[in-house]
């Protein structure tokens, strides 16, 4: 049995993902952030003793939930929370640098806190395989926006823990894949974004293709690939 644990599944892409693992019959433990939010459990009664739902708020340092995870190990983990935050902004507006941190307490921080707290898990699988959810956006070569500082930093910081716990996983066997998984039509702008093209069971199938279906080869930095399995540049 292969153990993975998805972070933001609360709908979109990390309940997709959740979805596509359970149907390659993996046992997930699919966390959301609002117990409100009942997509992941109606998965759960789907795939009943394949889909574990964890509470679990990327933002909280404790994590304790995740701690108490009682799976044997953890083989994959997805660090899939992510917001958006203020995509408008610009350097010559008048900045909203507490809505900036937010976005750096979910797509920078969120990620090294689920790392550090399901590392022990993580170091007992034999494949130790971390894929943070990252963007194109975090790219400082191909950097082209003018603002949009809080996603666009945070992502590229997402990149540098990524790196930094690959350094650290790489000898004992392991490895983390920063991944970009496309326009995918989500609900994170606070409605149906309707300009994407890709679905969030399109990317989640195909990162999935890459992540666990493709030799890919490990090299002394992660891999930074979007969902196709095409190489992006840091």
């Amino acid at each position: 049995m292969k153990y993975a644990v998805v972070t933001g599944c609360d709908h979109g892409l990390g309940l997709a993902l959740a979805q596509a693992l359970a149907e390659r019959g993996w046992r997930v433990a699919a966390c959301r952030v609002d117990p409100k939010e009942g997509q992941i459990d109606a998965l759960a009664e789907r795939f009943r003793g394949l889909v574990d739902v964890i509470d679990a708020d990327v933002r909280d340092d404790a994590l304790p939930n995740l701690r108490k995870l009682a799976f044997p190990h953890v083989d994959l983990l997805i660090n899939c929370a992510g917001i958006l935050g203020d995509m408008e902004d610009g350097p010559g507006d008048e900045l909203d640098f507490a809505k900036m941190q937010r976005v750096y307490e979910v797509n920078a921080l969120g990620p090294l806190r689920v790392t550090a707290a399901l590392l022990p898990l993580i170091e007992k699988s034999e494949d130790k395989t971390i894929v943070n959810i990252t963007s194109e956006a975090g790219s400082i070569q191909d950097c082209w926006r003018k603002g949009w500082f809080g996603y666009c930093m945070s992502k590229a910081a997402n990149n540098m823990q990524g790196a930094l716990i690959h350094n650290s996983l790489r000898p004992l066997g392991g490895r983390v894949i920063q991944m970009h998984p496309g326009h995918v039509a989500t609900w994170m702008r606070g409605h149906l974004d309707t300009t994407a093209r890709i679905t969030p069971e399109v990317s989640a199938q195909g990162i999935l293709r890459v992540v666990l279906d493709t030799p890919l080869p490990v090299r002394d930095r992660p891999l930074y690939l979007d969902w196709t399995g095409a190489e992006l540049r840091y």
